[in-house]
């Protein structure tokens, strides 16, 4: 079936731009397209190139920080302008007290 929808669509058409999107509009599987392409690639009866794409997803860490910061800046808000004791902010968000306020010296005392 993909290879007759390929063929078909090559007999009245220079090119299939995006076969993901040749597959979708066709109700085919992209795997079978890309199958159908690669062969009619292997004959030579086509030129094919491949297209590569990536695509990014929030982690569950990510989406946390999106919501609410990042653990630095959570940090810094935890911090009341007339300051807080490092004791108090350890039981607010040790980790970070330790990695952000210490090591890059964003507080001090």
């Amino acid at each position: 079936m993909a290879e007759e929808a390929v063929l078909g669509f090559l007999e009245k058409n220079e090119e299939i731009a995006d076969s993901g999107q040749f597959a979708a509009e066709h109700g085919l599987s992209h795997d079978d397209v890309v199958n159908v392409i690669k062969s009619l690639n292997g004959y030579r009866l086509v030129d094919a190139q491949d297209i590569k794409r990536e695509r990014w997803v929030s982690t569950n860490e990510g989406k946390t920080y999106a919501a609410g910061g990042s653990p630095e800046v959570q940090l810094l808000l935890a911090i009341p302008p007339e300051g807080i004791s490092r004791e108090e902010l350890q039981v607010m968000n040790p980790l970070v007290l330790d990695y952000c306020a210490i090591e890059e010296l964003w507080v001090h005392a």
